[in-house]
């Protein structure tokens, strides 16, 4: 019997370009407490597609979270995926998804059990938080740059999966008020290298978040090179290392 596909001419298989980055959290000190490693890729829809893996113990938290986000090419959400272990003890896991009305929810936590939300928004919103510090540069990605430093913009209600500070409640549909302002561009070294970044300051935060500045890259990707916390935390977030491939 001849195959199925006899006569087919298969083309050579060729994976998706995909980059790869690890950060590492650390204490102004030089104290390491956590890391992320994520990688982005770009299916022929045009969504960018990025895991995340994140691993902290800052204080009395132990926290392991893996986060999968995709956005359109203008950075809206469309779907995501996120699980969080704290202590070692897996305590939610939760499913999202967006159009441009509606934000959903289908999750189960350990203290909340079976979550589902439906939620209306109006496109665009900032995005969706997913607490990997690689999210947090693509947050910024509808920033209007071109009205300048020291512009401030507020996006009205900010959806993100948890408003803990390390992520580690939820996951479920979460808001916040927070708004960004634009410092200026700045050419920053990290181990990873030299790049050029827009510097962003977030302001409004809630729920007692020390004040926090980021550089991202001035390409279009947004990719997360730095990170200032102040506060408690005391910390910098720094592209360690950046591949492609």
């Amino acid at each position: 019997m001849a195959s199925p596909r006899a006569g087919v001419v298969l083309s050579a298989f060729a994976p998706l370009p995909r980059r790869k980055g690890r950060v590492t959290y650390r204490k102004r000190d030089g104290d390491v407490w956590g890391f992320e490693e994520w990688a982005i890729g770009q299916g022929a829809d045009g969504l960018r597609v990025m895991s995340a893996h994140c691993e902290m113990a800052l204080g009395d938290e132990r926290v392991v979270r893996d986060s999968v986000l995709s956005v359109h090419p203008d950075f809206h959400p469309h779907d995501a995926f996120v699980r969080i272990m704290r202590d070692g003890t897996v305590s939610g896991t939760g499913w999202f998804h967006f159009t441009d009305v509606a934000a959903t929810c289908e999750s189960w936590t350990a203290a909340e059990g079976r979550i589902t939300q439906s939620m209306p928004i109006v496109r665009p919103i900032r995005g969706f938080g997913i607490h990997a510090v690689q999210g947090d540069g693509w947050l910024a990605a509808t920033f209007p740059y071109d009205k300048g430093p020291g512009h401030t913009q507020f996006f009205g209600r900010n959806l993100l999966h948890s408003v803990h500070h390390l992520g580690a409640t939820g996951p479920f549909i979460s808001t916040t008020g927070s708004g960004l302002t634009y410092v200026g561009p700045e050419t920053i070294d990290v181990p990873a290298g030299t790049f050029d970044c827009h510097r962003i300051r977030f302001v409004g935060l809630t729920n007692n978040h020390p004040a926090y500045d980021m550089w991202v890259t001035r390409d279009g990707e947004f990719l997360y090179v730095k990170g200032d916390v102040e506060g408690y935390m005391d910390s910098v977030f720094e592209l360690a290392s950046l591949s492609d491939g």
